[in-house]
């Protein structure tokens, strides 16, 4: 997928405001960056999201997928935590950084 249509699609995630968990994850699956190794990125054992999360204003785009889904995963294990971090704003944070690095090559 080219860069410009990844910019596309995250922009249009990101006006649309919705906490609906699938559209992240459909997000990263139609892109390819869903990193099911997400834990190879990540700096704490266990992991700690808080801690994880604090790592994305220097996050390259890779990390920033894997934060993503770090975070899509978490919801898996306590129900309701995406809906927390998205009205918190760390879900559009993730979104907004991928898009910027994307738009800096």
């Amino acid at each position: 997928m080219k860069r410009e249509e990844k910019i596309e699609m995250i922009q249009e995630i990101i006006e649309k405001k919705d906490p609906y968990i699938g559209l992240y994850a459909e997000l990263l699956l139609s892109m390819g960056d869903m990193k099911l190794n997400y834990r190879d990125y990540m700096i704490t054992e266990p992991i700690n999201c808080f801690e994880e999360l604090k790592r994305v204003f220097n996050a390259d785009y890779d990390l920033c997928a894997a934060l993503l889904t770090m975070v899509l995963r978490e919801d898996h294990f306590s129900c309701g935590s995406f809906k927390q971090r998205f009205a918190a704003g760390q879900v559009l944070l993730i979104l907004k950084r991928m898009r910027d690095i994307l738009s800096m090559k």
